[in-house]
């Protein structure tokens, strides 16, 4: 009887132990994991923070190749350039704000093609553009398919036209009508810092180019052979954006925009108008820098 009570206590205790060392199991497991997912991040983050230093590195070496001389060799209108920095990879594109739509100074006919080319069907694009002018005006006239503060109420946007000109291309979003989408669409194409009703045609992004009223195929495909043999250089330009995607080899990646202003001269060459982390963008091919 003793006998039985002793084999049944180390059975017990043997299935305690056994218990115990598969709950020592999961909680070094557990600790395993937590610790390879800490690596992990800190990894990521340590990579993440590299290609953001590249990125901005990038921003300056476009800045120093703007400020070399009356005309850049840098191709100013969303070209994108490839070189190597450090560890990682930069690709640079430089566009001229002068070859965007402005939104305050821009005619309606070209506001309107820039509607439609970005997929907007022809009617609807005439009433967004009637939103967009009533939006910018001073007035509280509405146009035929535009939209005054009545309207803005009506639709549950309390804040109503602005009556005033765009002070950031993000005031489109305010505009009734625009949405994300057709915001996104269209934002690459915008400005309000070129301070001109017409566009460069020279650093002009190839799809504004269809947008151009009374541009005919032949004189865009006459601008883009100027272009690819290096005889659309530009002179110096006020205003561009610049745009930095840099990738390190270890995975990381940053996205860098800036808007910059040439000086006039002194300490300061270049002021900042925007400074912004953007994200991916469908990769166009790259072409050594200058």
């Amino acid at each position: 009887m003793q006998r039985s009570v002793q084999r049944k206590q180390r059975g017990i205790a043997l299935v305690m132990v056994l218990w115990v060392l598969i709950l020592l199991g999961l909680v070094a497991a557990s600790f395993l994991r937590e610790t390879r997912l800490s690596t992990g991040i800190a990894r990521n983050a340590s990579e993440n923070a590299k290609a953001e230093a590249l990125a901005e590195a990038g921003i300056q070496r476009a800045m120093l190749g703007l400020a070399d001389s009356d005309v850049t060799a840098w191709r100013l209108d969303g070209t994108p350039y490839q070189f190597a920095l450090g560890d990682g990879t930069v690709v640079v594109r430089i566009q001229d704000e002068g070859g965007k739509v402005d939104l305050n100074l821009a005619p309606p006919p070209l506001l309107q093609g820039l509607l439609q080319i970005t997929g907007v069907e022809a009617n609807a694009a005439r009433n967004l553009l009637d939103a967009i002018v009533d939006f910018r005006d001073p007035d509280s006239n509405r146009l035929p398919g535009g939209a005054e503060d009545p309207e803005y109420a009506a639709a549950g946007r309390d804040g109503g036209a602005k009556d005033a000109p765009f002070d950031a291309k993000e005031e489109l979003l305010q505009v009734l009508g625009i949405d994300r989408a057709l915001y996104d669409a269209i934002a690459p194409y915008v400005t309000v810092h070129s301070q001109r009703g017409r566009i460069d045609l020279t650093t002009a992004p190839v799809l504004l180019l269809q947008a151009v009223p009374n541009l005919t195929p032949q004189e865009r495909e006459r601008i883009m052979a100027d272009r690819a043999s290096g005889e659309a250089l530009t002179a110096r330009v006020n205003v561009v954006t610049v745009h930095v995607e840099a990738t390190t080899g270890g995975g990381g990646r940053f996205i860098r925009e800036a808007v910059i202003k040439r000086g006039r001269g002194g300490q300061q060459p270049f002021s900042i108008l925007d400074w912004r982390q953007e994200w991916a963008r469908t990769p166009a091919l790259a072409v050594a820098a200058p």
